[in-house]
């Protein structure tokens, strides 16, 4: 008896991994994919997806991030600030809420298979995130979700469990979008515009939206900072381990540099500090190691230009911005880097 319950315990195990993988295995259509999470706090995914494969014109600046960068820098105000100087001016943010440096991978991905950027701006904090993003499981390919490249992904299994049911909602939209509300067309009616301008609400993690447009108090930034400081841990692994620690940032940041590199695309990184700013960036050095950081710390200062302990009002915003044209200026006049040559075949 004991021997038979075993055996069939072991044959309902095979069975439900065995449909698991079949249902991993389903194609999907990318466009539904990236409208996943359409009515979230991520809605501008679609957008991102739409910009880069159904739009015609061009993008020269893409600022990509988290939601410090995404509240930080007004891309319409910027656009028309290059433009004034006759330069190339197509600039978008496609920065989202919430840390993770996997899906800026994926949309950096996208964004160089489909354009030629001059220039991609990653935008970095003082510490980086030791986890992935919660939009990656919904948005990046099924093959990225199995293998993302490193070994020490915290979120791995989480992500990967939620692959079947994915699969299987995409593969049903597939047939049936009208009942899923995916669409597998792109309307041009309900497309957002070439650039939007995300600063001005700061969208909390909970999907509630926090006027942007006022200064908080301080003692609501003081506690907000106090937070924050608390849970920055220094890490915790020897240096020589932070590939493995801070594995999400570090690898998938030197892909995002290898990928824009192969494609001639220069890569600069944006460091918004908190109110006060009181923590230098941890990475700093190993983001050197790919481009220059543009270091706007003399935003930490300013208790009027934050709407909170880390994201500026839409005023604050406007000030950033202006700052940052002589220097994204000065990039785009730079020649164009030409694209990689390919690496030399190893020997056999």
């Amino acid at each position: 008896m004991r021997v038979r319950s075993v055996g069939a315990c072991l044959v309902i195990l095979a069975t439900a991994f065995l449909t698991a993988a079949i249902a991993c295995a389903l194609p999907d259509n990318a466009y539904q994919r990236w409208q996943l999470l359409d009515g979230t706090i991520h809605r501008n995914l679609r957008w991102i997806y739409e910009r880069c494969h159904f739009d015609p014109a061009p993008i020269d600046v893409a600022f990509i991030g988290p939601s410090r960068t995404s509240q930080g820098v007004n891309a319409p105000m910027l656009s028309a600030a290059l433009a004034a100087q006759g330069l190339p001016d197509h600039v978008v943010n496609f920065s989202l809420p919430e840390a993770g440096r996997n899906i800026n991978y994926v949309i950096a991905h996208e964004l160089l298979q489909t354009k030629r950027p001059r220039l991609i701006v990653l935008g970095v904090t003082e510490k980086p995130s030791r986890f992935g993003h919660a939009a990656f499981k919904y948005v990046a390919p099924a093959g990225l979700v199995v293998d993302p490249g490193y070994l020490a992904d915290l979120n791995y299994f989480a992500d990967l469990s939620y692959l079947p049911y994915r699969q299987l909602e995409l593969a049903v939209a597939d047939l049936f979008p009208g009942l899923s509300g995916l669409r597998k067309t792109f309307d041009p009616a309900d497309f957002a515009g070439d650039s939007i301008d995300t600063t001005g609400n700061v969208i909390l993690p909970d999907g509630a939206i926090k006027n942007g447009e006022t200064p908080a108090a301080m003692p609501e930034l003081e506690r907000g900072v106090h937070k924050l400081e608390a849970g920055n841990h220094p890490p915790i692994l020897p240096a020589r381990f932070a590939d493995a620690e801070f594995g999400d940032d570090r690898y998938y940041v030197e892909q995002i540099a290898e990928e824009a590199r192969t494609k001639g695309v220069r890569v600069m990184f944006l460091y918004l500090p908190y109110f006060g700013g009181r923590s230098d960036v941890q990475e700093r050095r190993f983001y050197e190691r790919f481009g220059p950081v543009i270091d706007a710390r003399f935003l930490a200062p300013h208790a009027e230009w934050y709407a909170d302990y880390g994201h500026l009002t839409r005023t604050g915003a406007e000030h950033l911005t202006d700052w940052l044209v002589a220097t994204i200026a000065a990039a785009l006049q730079q020649p164009p880097a030409p694209p990689a040559a390919p690496p030399a075949p190893r020997p056999a």
